[in-house]
Parts: C-alpha cells; sequence; structure tokens
C-alpha cells in the first residue's frame, strides 16, 4: 500500500505536468480533428459528400491512429527521468522515502492516465455527432468498435510510454533520448511492415501464417490487427482477445525491463 500511495502522489503531478504543458489539450485536439477530418474527408473523395461505411470509417481511423497514438505518448514522456536527471530534480525526488518502483509506476500512472483521457475525449465526438444524427451510423455498433479502437490504442500508448521511460534512463541528454525514439516509431510504424512486404515479395515460400507471425510481434502492427480482425476487414485466425493479451504482455516486460534499468542507473 506503501508503494501504491506513493505512486498515486507522483502520479499526480505528472498529471499536473501534462496538463500545464497542454498536453491534454493538444492531444485531444488532434484525436478530434483526426476523428473530424477522416470522417468529413472520406465523405468528400468521391466528389458527391456522401458518408462512407463505418467500416471504411473506423478503419481509416486505425491506420492513422496507429501513427499518432505513438507518436504523442513518446512526446508525453520522452524526458521522463533524463529530463529530470538534467534539472537536478530526480536526485532531489530520490532522497525522499520513496522506492524507485513507486516513482516509475506513478509515473506510468500519470502519463498513461493522460494519454486516456486524450484518445477517449477525441474519439468521443464521432459518437456525440452519431447521437446527435449527423452521421448516419449505428450508435451502439460505433461505440462497441470505438471503445476496442481506445482501450487498444491506450494498451499501445503504455507500451510507447514504457520503451520512452527505458530510453530516457539510459540516455544521457534530452535530444539523444527524443531522436532515438523518433527512429525507433520510424521503425515500428513505416519501416517494419514494409520490410516485411518486400519480404513477402521476394520470398515465395513465405506463408501466410508465418508472415501474421512476424506482423503480430510489432505491437503497433498487433494493434492494427486486433482492430482490423474486430471490424471484419482481415483474418488472421487470431483472436482479438490474444492480441490484446500479447499487448499487455509487452508492457509488462517493458515495465520490468524499465525497473531493472532503473534500479541500475547511477545518479
Amino acid at each position: 500500500m506503501k508503494v501504491l500511495s506513493s505512486a498515486l502522489l507522483v502520479a499526480a503531478k505528472e498529471f499536473r505536468d501534462c496538463w500545464r504543458n497542454l498536453w491534454l489539450i493538444t492531444g485531444t485536439l488532434l484525436f478530434a480533428l483526426l476523428s473530424l477530418g477522416i470522417v468529413f474527408g472520406t465523405a468528400a473523395i468521391g466528389g458527391d459528400f456522401s458518408f462512407r461505411p463505418m467500416t471504411a470509417v473506423l478503419n481509416s481511423l486505425v491506420s492513422l491512429s496507429v501513427f499518432l497514438i505513438p507518436l504523442i505518448a513518446i512526446l508525453i514522456s520522452y524526458d521522463a527521468f533524463v529530463g529530470e536527471a538534467e534539472q537536478g530534480t530526480l536526485l532531489l525526488l530520490l532522497t525522499y522515502p520513496i522506492s524507485r518502483t513507486s516513482i516509475l509506476l506513478g509515473k506510468l500512472i500519470g502519463h498513461s492516465a493522460a494519454l486516456f483521457l486524450c484518445i477517449f475525449l477525441g474519439f468521443s465526438v464521432l459518437l456525440i455527432l452519431t447521437a446527435a444524427r449527423l452521421l448516419p451510423y449505428d450508435f451502439s455498433a460505433l461505440l462497441r468498435h470505438l471503445v476496442l479502437l481506445a482501450l487498444s490504442g491506450w494498451m499501445l500508448g503504455v507500451i510507447s510510454i514504457l520503451l520512452s521511460y527505458l530510453i530516457s534512463i539510459l540516455s544521457p541528454f534530452k535530444a539523444f533520448a527524443l531522436g532515438i525514439l523518433l527512429v525507433i516509431w520510424l521503425a515500428l510504424v513505416i519501416f517494419y511492415d514494409l520490410a516485411l512486404l518486400i519480404l513477402a515479395i521476394a520470398d515465395d515460400s513465405l506463408t501466410q501464417g508465418a508472415l501474421n507471425f512476424f506482423m503480430v510481434l510489432n505491437p503497433a502492427s498487433a494493434f492494427r490487427l486486433l482492430n482490423q480482425e474486430s471490424l471484419g476487414i482481415v483474418t488472421t485466425y487470431i483472436a482479438p482477445a490474444y492480441l490484446g493479451l500479447y499487448l499487455l504482455l509487452c508492457a509488462v516486460a517493458l515495465f520490468l525491463a524499465d525497473r531493472i534499468s532503473f534500479g541500475r542507473r547511477s545518479l
């Protein structure tokens, strides 16, 4: 209980920092504009401004969310440790009777809560417009898919936050941490799938099952496949529940790696 109570104090501080740094407002606006842009942008593609089927709209939202969610998570948390180490506040924090586990857990709770609010409030725009009958979609079906998208997107964001912590703990200064994380972000959301596409074309012996396996290894691809499988767009023969469990296991593994690295860091 002492670990949790201390963690909540750190979480409250990190959440307030996200509010003061305008991450909550900026992130919410970005997700809201993303949702509105996809709905009305796809409606205008044909030149007659007719709304596209809900499945097509949500698939576009998933495809763009896989880029935006990890990026927002990285920008929120990349300086969580190295930034405070440069300012001297991390050393000061460790002089208090609070464990490193509480510090790590508190930062995760604060940052992930801020990210969840951004995603939830941003995607709620579509539900509000549907409830007001401004969009021709079934409210219950849209709610079900958006809840899955928000929760799985939040899990992808948590993974990105924990990865940011790991780089932040190991980095000598903030600019270095941000540069490394942006390279990792590009590799996971763009170059990984591109490399798999090239491999599939070059190697005729690569089966669909093997391709699905390599795709799922990347949390960003697992997030996309989870939602596309739920929408009925793709068939991976992997239940969405197992894909969600995989994202959870990735988060747990990264948390343990963060705790080990933070415990070994000398200040």
